[in-house]
């Protein structure tokens, strides 16, 4: 059975993964391994025409040279397959998208690099005596069903929900402070993100000034590239908490700005440039979801 896994940050805030279950898993590296056996079995064909034609050559240095360069590609194929898939696509691979899965790290951040190599480096030990065979005794012991190669990295894998959409948290928000009908509607020429402050003891300090351009649109010709799911996560995560009144304004103002920093610097971009510019954290990162859903 899936179950839940509460992560709290250093500041009190607690977000929550729903493991991924032995099930699931089973299905995704079922779907993954069917891939990856079409692949490798594409590949025999291809190289058995070449060795066929090295021995018709007369040529057996050529014939075992094609041999070498088959078991090269296999090994590359079969390893590289995780390892290239879970960089790239933040922790996924097509099994694991079709399955709606995701590998994190264990504090709830997004797998580097490092980590994915090792899990798959491990994956080898897992997968004896066939396939998943020690892998999956762990599993079933481990409570949070990880594999030796998840142990070794740090990682857990866990099943993505359903987001809550911009629309719903952004009207939740605005509706505690003024009423949705004065509010330009979404995606309009007079939309501006929402800030929490307007109204409140610290608009003085923290009130947002509109940024250029508020169109559908935000932040055009910024790169959202290396902003991650988990990323996304963590500000609607930040986003609903406040809209239902479970921080103050002290505690949503440095837990916004912390997250604001940590997104702007992986869009390659300073945070304090947009200080500014007269942005406030949780106008920003309200400003980064409209500009991912306006580009999706």
């Amino acid at each position: 059975m899936d179950e839940q896994l509460t992560i709290s940050t250093p500041e009190q805030v607690a977000f929550h993964y729903e493991l991924a279950g032995i099930g699931t898993r089973f299905v995704a590296a079922l779907i993954d391994y069917l891939i990856i056996m079409t692949a490798l079995l594409l590949l025999t064909c291809a190289m058995s025409f070449l060795r066929i034609g090295a021995i018709g050559a007369g040529g057996e240095a050529g014939t075992y040279l094609v041999l070498a360069i088959t078991v090269l590609i296999f090994f590359i194929i079969f390893w590289g397959y995780f390892v290239i898939f879970e960089t790239l696509w933040s922790g996924q691979t097509p099994g694991k998208r079709l399955g709606r899965l995701r590998v994190i790290r264990r504090d709830g951040q997004p797998v580097h690099v490092g980590e994915v190599m090792i899990r798959n480096l491990v994956r080898i030990v897992d997968f004896l005596p066939g396939f998943y065979g020690i892998g999956l005794v762990v599993m079933f012991i481990d409570k949070e069903a990880r594999r030796l190669g998840d142990m070794a990295a740090g990682t857990i894998v866990v099943r993505e929900g359903d987001m809550t959409r911009l629309q719903d948290v952004r009207v939740q928000a605005a509706s505690a402070v003024r009423p949705a009908a004065t509010e330009p509607a979404y995606g309009s020429a007079g939309y501006a993100p929402y800030s929490p402050y307007a109204g409140s003891p610290y608009a003085g300090d923290y009130a947002q000034a509109t940024p250029p351009a508020p169109v559908y649109d935000p932040l055009p010709g910024v790169s959202l590239r290396e902003v991650s799911p988990a990323d996304y996560q963590l500000i609607r995560e930040l986003l609903a908490r406040w809209s239902r009144g479970e921080l103050n304004h002290d505690r949503a103002y440095n837990l916004a700005r912390t997250l604001a920093e940590g997104v702007a610097s992986r869009m390659g971009h300073d945070f304090r440039e947009w200080q500014t510019r007269g942005w406030e954290p949780i106008a920003f990162l309200q400003s980064v979801l409209i500009a991912k859903d306006a580009r999706e």
